[in-house]
């Protein structure tokens, strides 16, 4: 079924040694364009995984004769050019492979592996002219030929972050390769390479697609993504830019753009970004899946490919919140580190990107904290469904840039924000009832516990309260003394079964009875929590602790609260 589709589009069967070998005249070119080598080292494990699997398999009785790589798309410009429109990360990874079987034939130290290593480089990475058979684009064509297809390779440091996933690769593929013949002797270990090049230059075929023009490739990607074969909303966001790019000289500026885009990104999911940027400035998707989104909106509103990809601009911001860079962030960091990092509230990210370039350091402190105290109230304690916090976040993401874009309602801006938040939260009686039968996961069970026994220790004296020392009255291994476990087992994780600590129980005492635990709490902590935990439950069983749950539940609506939320 895949073949007759790509039969539509006149696709031609070539396998790796006829796109990359010495009987085809062309160099394969990479448009500048097009992004850098991408490939991860899971991606590159998967291909070697692939092409070992195949070795096996078709080395048995009706096993299969060919493997199939997908489809490449190409253009022809002369007899001595192609340009590879889409294939780079399949073909530029065999390239690699084919370097690695030479330079580890070239350290078995026979002449016959010296020959296959000269044969290899003269087949299949050179062209008869010394030209090489494939040429990435302007990012990675220059490190390519130094690290890869040079004979012999240089040591050359990496400098972007498609050098660093060339160099990764060879490294993978250098180790599994070694692997396979470490116990091999010199001349068998050379057989074997034989075998490895045998594979990849005649079994492993590629669907060749040729077009008469780039904009014809980028509409066979929008083709294969509405057939079913899904390319990655990155690539086909680039492709689309790309082919109603006017004038077409913007390509390069587009190019130069994504480039710093991946950059700022690094190993960050930009499929994520793209997303979260899209909602802090439109709202949600419903339905529509991202990429139709994104091309609907810049058709209707007749953006410009270039302006549009100007997006990129929010990478930065973006980074910074996501990885809590405090120089960027100021106060509010270590509020935003409880919700994406300790919390993993995913859904914050689209109106704190928006907020975050807007408003002066001190609002968005302020932003942050309201945002912390309504997931606490929403999601945590009365366990509202995602999808509404969602629709509040998303809405409110879009109504941020409104505001701020308007002189008069940028000065009702942060009004507006607690009121909208206040309105959508769970009511301080909601609260209050949620609290007293509160189930926590262990990520909640650190921030909530340790803010509430913060809170109790602000009428003594500060003591710095470790949310690593989290304790469990009921334990998780309790021993024999421990009665009812039956019962108590499911409240585990209870408010009313978890205090702080100021340091950690040792295991002899972590899993004893209560009243071994009531004495260590009494004689060693220093925290009010624990200590008036000790003084009013002699004894504990699931009546005392959801008394203990009704107790804290006044300081659950305290701390959590819009109006002065700086205890969160």
């Amino acid at each position: 079924m895949i073949l007759g589709m790509y039969e539509t589009f006149n696709s031609q069967s070539r396998n790796i040694g006829e796109l990359l070998g010495a009987n085809e005249r062309a160099r394969i070119l990479v448009p500048q364009f097009q992004r850098g080598y991408s490939w991860e080292r899971k991606h590159v494990k998967e291909f070697w995984t692939d092409l070992i699997t195949f070795q096996k398999e078709s080395g048995v009785k009706d096993g299969p004769d060919k493997y199939f790589l997908g489809p490449i798309v190409v253009r022809s410009e002369s007899k001595q050019v192609i340009w590879l429109l889409d294939g780079q990360q399949r073909l530029g990874t065999a390239t690699i492979l084919f370097s690695v079987l030479r330079d580890i034939a070239r350290g078995l130290g026979i002449q016959d592996a010296n020959d296959f290593a000269r044969d290899v480089q003269v087949n299949f990475v050179t062209k008869p002219d010394s030209s090489y058979a494939l040429e990435l684009g302007e990012l990675d064509a220059l490190y390519f030929k130094e690290v890869i297809q040079s004979d012999p390779p240089a040591n050359k440091k990496p400098t972007l972050r498609s050098h660093r996933n060339i160099q990764l690769a060879r490294q993978v593929l250098h180790d599994s390769v070694k692997e396979k013949i470490a116990s091999l002797n010199p001349t068998l270990g050379l057989a074997e390479l034989k075998k490895l090049l045998q594979i990849i230059r005649s079994d492993l075929i590629m669907a060749c697609i040729p077009v008469a023009s780039e904009r014809d490739a980028f509409r066979i990607f929008e083709t294969l993504n509405d057939r079913g074969l899904r390319l990655s909303v990155p690539d086909l966001l680039l492709n689309y830019l790309m082919r109603v790019a006017t004038p077409a000289t913007d390509r390069k500026k587009i190019r130069d753009y994504w480039n710093d885009m991946l950059e700022s990104l690094g190993r960050r999911d930009i499929n994520r970004f793209l997303r979260h940027m899209w909602v802090s400035k439109y709202g949600d998707l419903k339905n529509v899946d991202l990429f139709t989104a994104l091309k609907k909106h810049i058709e209707d509103n007749t953006i410009s490919s270039l302006d549009f990809i100007r997006c990129s601009e929010e990478c930065e911001n973006y980074v910074h919140i996501l990885d809590v860079d405090e120089d960027a962030l100021g106060k509010a960091a270590r509020y935003i580190r409880t919700l994406i990092k300790d919390l993993d509230a995913q859904s914050a990210l689209p109106p704190l990107l928006a907020a975050f370039p807007l408003m002066t350091a001190t609002d968005f402190e302020t932003f942050a904290k309201w945002m912390l105290v309504f997931v606490s109230r929403y999601s945590i304690i009365a366990n509202f469904d995602s999808s509404g916090l969602e629709n509040v976040f998303f809405a409110l993401a879009r109504d941020i840039r409104a505001m701020m874009a308007d002189a008069k309602r940028a000065r009702q801006c942060m009004a507006t924000i607690k009121a909208t938040l206040v309105k959508n939260a769970p009511s301080d009686e909601r609260v209050r009832v949620a609290a007293t039968e509160l189930i926590l996961s262990p990520e909640e069970a650190r921030y909530i516990v340790s803010r509430i026994a913060t809170r109790m220790q602000t009428d003594t004296k500060e003591v710095k309260i470790d949310e690593a020392n989290l304790e469990h009255v009921f334990p998780k291994k309790p021993s024999a003394e421990w009665k009812k476990i039956d019962d108590l087992e499911p409240l585990l994780w209870h408010i009313g079964n978890l205090t702080m600590l100021g340091e950690r129980l040792n295991n002899d005492v972590a899993n004893k009875g209560y009243a071994k635990k009531r004495a260590y709490y009494q004689r060693t902590t220093e925290l009010k929590m624990a200590q008036e935990l000790a003084k009013e439950y002699s004894q504990w069983n699931e009546s005392m602790l959801k008394d203990r749950a009704k107790k804290l539940a006044r300081y659950v609506v305290e701390i959590w609260n819009f109006d002065n939320p700086s205890r969160v």
